[in-house]
């Protein structure tokens, strides 16, 4: 009996210890960058706050703007919502659930007068017919995946990280020691931060045809409810999920955070694992033209990356049509006389405590080098339909 409490003492002791020295652990913090949070449930429909308060956590937690992704076909209270709250802009969107799975669309400019099309095409269309931006959610996910991949689905974006597709995609073990550890400090989640394979393998299909950008699913709803709509716990907080990962988007989009957004000039990063004081991503063509991400630039243009890390180790890792092409152990990398491609960049960070190695810390959204990728515009039928206030053939039934 006494070797078993000295056992169990030990054991307390190694876990507060180490609980400890997870509480010590603090993120460097950049002003250099608006941080954007995609794919937020207030209680507009599933969860747990209203969107005022989810500002005043998202002002909390260093957030410029929070993209609602409101449950519905589409939320007509959260599809035009657009609300500056304590500094934070808010804008509004839906989830849909289609019969192939879900995709988000925010920033609507007209009000919808249908719901989507069950026909994962033509939903992308409606969504584009209302000015929204359309992105393809839990591409995936063992339970929410998305089923239709076939070459005429083009959709603005796709989730390259959900994180809580990453929390069901951890063994049960790590469930219990994320929640114990929870007690001490929320960033042990970035241990269970992966960006799944066959997700970025989809981005890149998708870039070979069009544009599409790369987006960071923070599936926030504030917390969840133990027994339906009762016993609600605010665990995790908007505050807490708000602060692992986020869009990255130059400051001089402060008045618009959608046009970097509709644009492609945004990276994806884990900013639990610290925030860049500074991201680069460029092409220059042989008459001086710039392109940055989302951009597109002649053949034989130079190429450019550089992070400003605040000192930590980093790799730099160069693709080109979805394949590394050039790898570097540094905080910068240079392409000279690029052929043509769709190239993109991802940092790692080499020696974080938390976020492991073969995580990418920052993946940002390609540049075009000799290439024209197609831009899709509504079809003409759905434009139609919308315009005329018809219904829409082919619509999930109320």
């Amino acid at each position: 009996m006494r070797w078993v409490k000295l056992t169990a003492a030990l054991l307390v002791a190694m876990y507060v210890a180490s609980g400890i020295r997870y509480s010590l652990y603090t993120p460097e913090r950049s002003d250099a960058f608006l941080w954007v949070v995609y794919h937020v449930h207030s209680d507009m429909s599933d969860g747990l706050s209203p969107v005022d308060e989810i500002a005043r956590e998202a002002r909390a937690a260093g957030v410029s703007a929070v993209i609602l992704t409101e449950h519905g076909q589409p939320n007509l209270q959260s599809t035009n919502f657009r609300e500056s709250i304590d500094g934070v802009t808010m804008i509004g969107g839906s989830e849909a659930t289609l019969p192939d799975g879900h995709f988000t669309f925010f920033g609507a400019s007209a009000a919808p007068r249908f719901q989507v099309s069950s026909f994962p095409p033509e939903a992308m269309d409606d969504a584009r017919a209302w000015g929204a931006f359309p992105v393809l959610a839990y591409p995936t996910d063992y339970q929410y995946g998305w089923r239709y991949w076939k070459p005429d689905l083009h959709p603005g974006g796709i989730e390259i990280l959900n994180l809580f597709t990453s929390l069901r995609e951890t063994s049960w073990r790590s469930r219990v020691l994320l929640a114990a550890y929870y007690l001490f400090s929320h960033y042990y989640f970035l241990r269970s931060i992966t960006f799944p394979q066959p997700s970025m393998a989809h981005w890149d299909d998708f870039l070979q045809r069009s544009r599409v950008w790369a987006f960071a699913a923070s599936d926030a709803h504030g917390g969840f409810r133990l027994i339906g709509k009762w016993l609600p716990f605010k665990f995790p907080s908007y505050e807490d999920t708000f602060s692992l990962a986020a869009l990255g988007v130059e400051r001089r989009y402060a008045d618009d955070p959608m046009r970097a957004i509709r644009a492609g000039d945004f990276f994806v990063c884990v900013r639990g694992a610290g925030e860049p004081r500074a991201f680069e991503f460029t092409a220059r063509d042989g008459d001086g033209h710039v392109a940055r991400s989302g951009g597109l630039v002649a053949g034989g243009a130079t190429l450019s990356a550089h992070v400003d890390a605040a000192g930590q180790a980093v790799r730099t890792v160069l693709y080109k049509d979805g394949a590394a092409v050039q790898t570097a152990d540094s905080v910068s990398l240079d392409l000279v006389d690029a052929v043509a491609g769709v190239y993109r960049v991802e940092f790692f960070l080499t020696h974080h405590p938390l976020l492991r190695a073969d995580v990418p810390w920052i993946v940002s959204n390609p540049i075009f080098v000799g290439v024209a990728p197609r831009d899709f515009a509504p079809r003409a039928t759905a434009t139609a339909a919308h315009e005329a206030g018809a219904p829409n053939p082919g619509k999930i039934a109320d």
